[in-house]
């Protein structure tokens, strides 16, 4: 009869090891990495900021949310749980398209209710659009929201945040929107 080989046993726990301390030491490379990483940037008094055409000044005590924010298209700003962002891209549409699909977004996919019509403004730079005010059951916002047919561009601004404080932080919104135009190179 022929006999079973035997197997020579081989130690497994310094490979086991070796996996472990590389595991470990990958994990806490991201984790102090994510600690001495900066999530936001105080923004300096006047600093104009752009996005996409738009370009305006931060009302003070705002900073710059750097992980929402993206080169380019996205900007959010922050002071305490109030939220400003500005979005642009591209439109190939007519000048009422992009506001049926955001009320539609935000009363269907968000929640949200809208509180009263959408309307018209108006700027100091001559920069109109339409706005309307929302809310759900933790927050309540603005949201503004210009078309440029010329340069087939769409600006969203969009302030958001807990009813404390609300009316200071939309004073804040305001004054930022009216320093907006739409001035800046593509």
């Amino acid at each position: 009869m022929h006999e079973p080989s035997r197997r020579i046993p081989y130690r497994t726990w310094p490979g086991a090891l070796g996996v472990v301390l590389a595991i470990g030491g990958y994990v806490g490379g991201l984790v102090m990495w994510d600690r001495h990483t900066p999530g936001s940037r105080p923004l300096a008094a006047g600093e104009t900021l752009t996005v996409g055409p738009a370009r305006f000044v931060p009302a003070p005590d705002w900073e710059m949310d750097l992980a929402r924010s993206k080169s380019g298209n996205t900007l959010m700003l922050f002071k305490g749980s109030h939220k400003f962002r500005v979005t642009a891209a591209l439109w190939e549409g007519g000048p009422d398209g992009p506001m049926a699909r955001q009320l539609r977004l935000m009363e269907r996919g968000q929640g949200l209710r809208i509180d009263g019509d959408v309307s018209d403004f108006i700027n100091g730079w001559g920069m109109q659009g339409v706005t309307f005010a929302y809310y759900g059951p933790k927050l309540a916002g603005r949201l503004w929201q210009v078309v440029d047919l010329q340069r087939k561009a769409v600006v969203r601004i969009d302030f958001y945040g807990a009813n404390d404080g609300l009316s200071d932080a939309l004073t804040d919104a305001r004054r930022m929107l009216d320093s907006m135009d739409l001035g800046a190179p593509l």
